[in-house]
C-alpha cells in the first residue's frame, strides 16, 4: 500500500509542469539554507574597554553560550595582545578546536580615551595615507594568523571634501593594501560607517572603481552608519536624527551584491522582541533576495551606548546578543 502511494506521488509530480515550482523558489531556499549567524566581539565593547573581557575566551563563549560558529573581531578589543604571537596562535587553536570560523577584523585607528583618530586611508595628505596603509598592513598580518578572510577599514574624510578626490585617494590606498593582502588571501571590506561611506551610491562606485575580488562591502543596519553628514562620533546619541540620512533599506540592497559579510546592528528592543530602529523582517528579506551566502553577524551596540550615557532602555551585552540572535532566527 505504501509502495503504491509513493508511486502515485512520484507520477503525479512528474506530470506537473516545471513552472509549478519556479526556479527562483529553489534558489531562494538554497540561499536561505546557506545563511548562518556569527557574533561580533564588539557586542561586548563595554566590557572590553573596562578590561573585563579577554578575546581569548571568545571562541568558548560562542560555542558554549550561543551555539554560534562564526566569529568577528575588533582591533581595539585585542588590547595590545595582537603583538603577542603566542596569543594569536592560542586564539587560532581554540577556534579550530571548537569549530569556529574566524571571519573579519573590524580595524579602528582611534584612541577611545581621547576619541582622536589616526591617519586616514582617504586623506588628502599622502604621508597620512601612507601611515594609514602601514597601520592596516599590520592587521592584515594578524588576520592571516587567526585565519580571518577580511579586515574592515574606515574611510574617514572631511565632510566638505570633493567626493571624486576622496574616491581617488581611497582607491589608491585600498589597491596598495590589496597588493599586500592578496598573497595571503585576505580581502579588504568597507563598511557603510557614516560620512562618505554612508552614501551607498558612492560606496558602490568605489567597488566598481577598484574592481577586485579582494574588495567588498560590509552592509550595516545602523541608522548612524547611513548618516552622510554625521558630525563627531557620539556613542551616547547614535540613534539621533541625522541631517543627511541615506535610506538604510535601499542602501543595504545596493551594497549586498558586493558583500563579504553583513552586520546586523541592534540597539533597543520592544516588548515583542523587535528592534526599535530597524525592521529586521525587511532587512532579512533584502538579504535573502540577494545572491549573498554566508554569515549574518550579531552586533549589539546598546551596552556601549549605555556606558557612554545614552538615554535608552538598553540590555546588557549577553541579553542584547541573545535578543538580536533570536530576531535573526525569527526572520531568516
Amino acid at each position: 500500500m505504501k509502495k503504491n502511494r509513493r508511486k502515485f506521488i512520484k507520477n503525479s509530480l512528474n506530470l506537473l509542469p516545471l513552472t509549478f515550482f519556479p526556479l527562483e523558489s529553489f534558489s531562494y531556499l538554497k540561499r536561505k539554507n546557506k545563511l548562518k549567524i556569527a557574533l561580533q566581539v564588539y557586542s561586548f565593547a563595554s566590557q572590553i574597554v573596562q578590561r573585563k573581557f579577554d578575546i581569548l575566551d571568545f571562541p568558548d563563549l560562542l560555542r558554549d553560550t550561543y551555539n554560534i560558529s562564526g566569529a568577528e573581531y575588533w582591533s581595539i578589543g585585542f588590547l595590545g595582545k595582537e603583538n603577542e604571537n603566542n596569543y594569536l596562535l592560542d586564539l587560532k587553536k581554540k577556534s579550530d578546536d571548537l569549530g569556529i570560523d574566524n571571519l573579519i577584523i573590524l580595524v579602528d585607528n582611534i584612541d577611545l580615551l581621547t576619541m582622536e583618530n589616526g591617519p586616514s586611508l582617504a586623506s588628502s595628505n599622502k604621508n597620512d595615507r601612507n601611515n594609514a596603509i602601514n597601520f592596516h598592513k599590520k592587521w592584515i598580518d594578524i588576520a592571516k594568523k587567526i585565519d580571518c578572510h577580511s579586515i574592515r577599514i574606515n574611510l574617514r574624510s572631511e565632510e566638505d571634501a570633493d567626493i571624486n578626490k576622496i574616491l581617488d585617494n581611497s582607491s589608491e590606498s585600498i589597491l596598495k593594501l590589496i597588493e599586500y593582502s592578496k598573497n595571503d588571501n585576505v580581502s579588504i571590506v568597507v563598511e557603510n560607517h557614516g560620512g562618505i561611506t554612508g552614501d551607498a551610491d558612492w560606496l558602490v562606485s568605489l567597488m566598481k572603481n577598484i574592481n577586485s575580488q579582494y574588495i567588498g562591502t560590509l552592509p550595516d543596519f545602523g541608522d548612524y552608519n547611513f548618516c552622510i553628514k554625521r558630525g563627531s562620533l557620539d556613542f551616547g546619541n547614535l540613534t539621533n536624527n541625522c541631517e543627511n540620512q541615506y535610506d538604510k533599506y535601499e542602501g543595504v540592497k545596493k551594497l549586498m551584491p558586493y558583500a563579504k559579510g553583513v552586520s546586523a546592528k541592534s540597539h533597543e528592543f520592544d516588548n515583542s522582541g523587535e528592534e526599535l530602529y530597524t525592521d529586521f523582517s525587511k532587512m532579512m528579506k533584502i538579504i535573502k533576495n540577494s545572491s549573498y551566502e554566508g554569515y549574518i553577524t550579531v552586533e549589539y551596540e546598546g551596552a556601549m551606548m549605555n556606558m557612554f550615557g545614552g538615554k535608552g532602555n538598553y540590555l546588557n551585552p549577553d541579553e542584547g546578543v541573545k535578543a538580536t540572535q533570536n530576531l535573526i532566527k525569527k526572520h531568516i
